[in-house]
């Protein structure tokens, strides 16, 4: 990982204050991580307003709320610098840093950041996002919650929870029903959470049961396509903000060299859309909470979802790797 400061104590701060000068002027999206008691993450937006003193000031939106308790605590930041000439690059950094001073203003908040000795090329696990192309989107199931999130449960009681359908999968580009596409030829070795089930159909085939549609997916969350009940428009439908759901997921590896990706969670509805990426659907943000880990008995323990799953984690890398490639060799 590079660093920007510690390898050349002399020039740190100019280097330092070079990428700083970047993210101000080109109005880079700035984010302070803070941590809750409960062990939850919290993402606060904002921008850059000063870096010339001897502190680093954020200016958040109205929409953003941080107690004056907060002053003191260390806290993540990250920030992404976009190139467009010659060609559209990113760049994205992270450092640690102290809260010193909250100040409320009529448009918002002023956060008073200790300046970073050192800055790193990287960012959140959680936030690298990709679409992946039908194709390696084996299952995506969504029922509701029912279940606590406590102690063990025996994996057949979610065949009796609700079930919530999606909408015709169609080729974004052609606005047409694609036919059924062939599986990856790893994909009939593939082991199953659910025992006895029967191959999964991959997402882009049209179905009358039709399953809920992957928009995106990133290692803490993903957006799903699912339709509204009959009468309902974009604003209503089966699932609203705040909604407990389960989700389980089949995700083909790029190329086929890996076993298929199979993953039981929980998860919460974050963001409601009033479209969708598919007609007739409606997009629906779904954070994860739980990640569901089966036992050899057959029942199922739910961990709590720090930042973000791992095994998604690097299942994201490997689709936005095979694209960078495939981008690289046009």
């Amino acid at each position: 990982m590079a660093l920007f400061g510690k390898k050349d104590e002399e020039h740190a701060p100019d280097l330092v204050y070079q990428q700083l000068r970047l993210a101000a002027d080109r109005r880079a999206r700035f984010y302070v991580v803070v941590r809750t008691r409960d062990g939850k993450q919290h993402s606060l937006p904002g921008l850059i307003e000063s870096y010339e003193g001897p502190t680093l000031l954020i200016d958040m939106s109205s929409g953003v709320r941080l107690s004056s308790t907060w002053k003191g605590q260390v806290v993540e930041c990250y920030f992404r610098i976009v190139a467009m000439a010659p060609q559209r690059t990113e760049q994205h950094f992270m450092f640690a840093s102290r809260i010193l001073d909250i100040r409320a203003l009529s448009t918002g908040l002023i956060v008073e950041l200790e300046k970073p000795a050192a800055i790193e090329s990287g960012q959140r696990r959680r936030s690298v996002r990709v679409r992946p192309v039908p194709e390696l989107v084996g299952l995506l199931e969504v029922r509701r919650d029912q279940s606590p999130d406590d102690g063990p449960l025996p994996l057949a009681a979610l065949d009796g929870y609700q079930r919530i359908t999606g909408v015709a999968a169609q080729n974004p580009l052609e606005g047409e029903a694609t036919a059924p596409a062939q599986a990856p030829a790893s994909a009939a070795s593939a082991a199953s959470v659910t025992s006895g089930q029967p191959p999964a159909q991959p997402a882009s085939s049209p179905a009358s049961d039709s399953q809920p549609w992957l928009a995106d997916i990133s290692a803490g969350g993903l957006r799903a396509c699912v339709a509204p009940r009959a009468g309902e428009g974009g604003e209503k439908g089966p699932l609203t903000r705040g909604d407990r759901v389960v989700l389980r997921a089949i995700l083909h590896w790029p190329g086929g060299t890996h076993q298929p990706l199979d993953v039981l969670l929980k998860a919460e509805v974050s963001t409601r859309m009033h479209t969708g990426s598919l007609p007739g659907g409606v997009d629906v943000g779904l954070e994860f909470v739980f990640d569901g880990k089966l036992d050899a008995d057959g029942t199922v323990t739910w961990v709590p979802v720090r930042d973000g799953v791992y095994r998604i984690a690097q299942w994201v890398n490997a689709v936005y790797m095979e694209y960078m490639r495939k981008v690289r060799a046009q």
